[in-house]
């Protein structure tokens, strides 16, 4: 089977992270090309080197739309009839172990559309950083990419990308769907940050970069406080550990090399401001003034759709 990968990865130094490297070669051995796209930059020698050893070609483009935008540029330049399957995948989480069981069971669905994960925010849709694309859907969603074009407002990526597409799909009357969909009532909330242990357990092979670097925006730690999250991404490690014990993992130590924030003290201040909130949730006055606190906040930051927030499954959140 004729594919093509395209991995949107979003660096500034002149080599690849651990992490990314990791990833690109476990698809390597899933996809017959594989299209590296990240934003211009310098790289080093070594690095040009590696991907032309792995048969990885690498397209840069200017930081726009999103992952969305760099898609929709490398489609752009490529005639997507000549294949059955496409893949979309993002940085934004950190693959642990091999993909084989993933793609055995995509291989042996009838999913037209496809990803890892999906979410019910908003409405059901595929969560972004992982999707497959066979043969029957390939046009439709080119063809949806080139009449919505690149968008760069936050809000507007998601009703357009991030739920839109698996609508539209949807309307189509092709088959969409995901490996892992919670059956909770858990629609107001991200799935791959509330149940990620359960889908772990499950067997999910990637986490969320953003819960691994803990690289969560100042006004986000109000909504993983509503969740009751813990933020300590070694706890994660060691879930994963304990859940995979017969497989061979990524090295975290390796990861843990990438990670911008060594300080814990964000920690401790969290695990306190927590321990409050869940006297206080029990509550039913002071846990509506915590939810009103933070739809004031978003409302600050110009989110006037309450149902529009904190949905991104991309890098965006």
């Amino acid at each position: 089977m004729k594919s093509i990968c395209f991995f949107s990865s979003y660096f500034n130094q002149d080599t690849i992270p651990y992490y990314v490297k990791y990833y690109l070669e476990e698809l390597k051995k899933h996809f017959s090309e594989v299209v590296f796209l990240t934003n211009k930059k310098t790289l080093s020698d070594n690095e040009i080197s590696y991907l032309k050893n792995l048969n990885i070609d690498l397209m840069l483009f200017d930081n726009e739309g999103y992952d969305f935008g760099m898609w929709y540029k490398a489609m752009k330049e490529f005639d997507f009839s000549t294949y059955e399957r496409v893949g979309l995948i993002n940085d934004s989480a950190i693959l642990f172990k091999s993909l084989a069981k993933t793609f055995e069971q995509i291989n042996s669905s009838n999913w037209d559309y496809c990803g890892l994960v999906a979410s019910k925010r908003i409405s059901f849709h595929i969560q972004s950083y992982f999707v497959i694309i066979n043969k029957n859907a390939i046009n439709l969603v080119r063809d949806y990419f080139m009449n919505n074009g690149i968008v760069n407002d936050y809000k507007q990526v998601i009703k357009t990308y991030e739920v839109g597409l698996s609508a539209y799909l949807q309307e189509k009357k092709l088959n969409v769907g995901a490996l892992y969909f919670s059956k909770k009532n858990i629609e107001q909330h991200n799935p791959s940050f509330l149940i990620i242990e359960e889908l772990i357990q499950e067997g999910l092979p990637l986490i969320k970069k953003k819960i691994i670097f803990r690289s969560y925006r100042k006004g986000e730690y109000l909504s993983l406080l509503r969740m009751k999250f813990n933020i300590n991404q070694l706890y994660y490690i060691k879930h994963i550990e304990n859940s995979n014990e017969n497989e061979k993992l990524i090295n975290f130590d390796l990861v843990l090399n990438d990670f911008p924030n060594k300080n814990i003290f964000d920690i401790y201040i969290y695990r306190i401001i927590l321990f409050f909130y869940k006297i206080a949730s029990k509550s039913k006055i002071l846990r509506y003034v915590f939810h009103q606190l933070i739809f004031f906040r978003r409302k600050l930051r110009g989110d006037k759709n309450k149902d529009i927030i904190v949905t991104s499954d991309s890098k965006i959140f």
